[in-house]
């Protein structure tokens, strides 16, 4: 039987993004060093998430024929890109102290997490081996 391992601890990982996107959602307002803190930790989980499915996940997907699903991947690392970019430019406003609009960046996140979890993470659990598999799970718990 095969396992859904790596879309379980992925999912654990988007809980824990989420939570950290909401922190700074309070923290909007507020002190700038709270702000500035919920911020770092935000970017950081969700830079460490990326690599791991950039590196980890994504590296190891290697279909025999390519179809509308290996797009899917194409698809999820321009996201991560244009997420990237969303995050930097709001960075540069922190850095100023000005106000930013959190919502587009939280919209894109939002879609991008029910992408991953609703296409791209059943395609991978189908079509990798169990000992792939647990290699990846392997380099996703050395870094998440």
């Amino acid at each position: 039987m095969k396992s859904n391992a790596i879309t379980e601890l992925m999912i654990k990982d988007h809980i824990k993004l989420m939570k950290y996107l909401k922190d700074v959602e309070k923290n909007l307002g507020r002190d700038f060093g709270f702000l500035s803190n919920s911020f770092n930790t935000f970017q950081w989980t969700l830079e460490k998430h990326f690599f791991v499915e950039e590196r980890a996940i994504f590296t190891s997907y290697n279909p025999n024929y390519i179809d509308d699903s290996y797009n899917f991947f194409l698809d999820l690392s321009k996201q991560h890109t244009l997420i990237l970019e969303e995050i930097e430019l709001l960075r540069k406003k922190l850095r100023k102290r000005e106000p930013f609009d959190f919502n587009k960046l939280k919209d894109m996140l939002l879609k991008h997490k029910t992408f991953e979890e609703k296409k791209v993470y059943p395609v991978l659990e189908l079509e990798i081996d169990e000992a792939e598999k647990r290699f990846i799970i392997e380099r996703i718990n050395d870094i998440v």
